[in-house]
């Protein structure tokens, strides 16, 4: 079992990565509602995210045309667009930067 320090950091970690995570499940899962989505993460990760905070990561995304809906308000599902497809490329493109970057905000110098 992890101490609670840790799960702490790895909630904070995993929360500040959503919208990551949000494009790369829809890459794998087109055609998913929030609430998939918001259980898939639960499943993945074991965290619990609210329902707002994964709702706003959506409308943030479909605001940078990262993500389209479809649907009205009795259920709508989320798929990426041709954006999001390319900043999830750039994303696991620069995972070395990234992988050095967080080594680096870690180390004790």
């Amino acid at each position: 079992m992890k101490p609670k320090r840790d799960e702490d950091l790895t909630t904070r970690i995993i929360k500040n990565f959503s919208d990551i995570l949000i494009l790369k499940y829809l890459k794998i899962s087109p055609l998913s509602s929030g609430y998939e989505i918001l259980r898939h993460l639960h499943e993945k990760y074991k965290i619990t995210f609210s329902p707002g905070t994964i709702y706003h990561e959506i409308y943030l995304l479909e605001r940078k045309k990262c993500l389209r809906s479809e649907g009205d308000e009795g259920g709508r599902v989320y798929s990426l667009t041709a954006e999001g497809e390319q900043s999830l490329a750039d994303i696991f493109g620069a995972s070395k930067q990234i992988s050095q970057l967080v080594s680096d905000i870690f180390s004790e110098t």
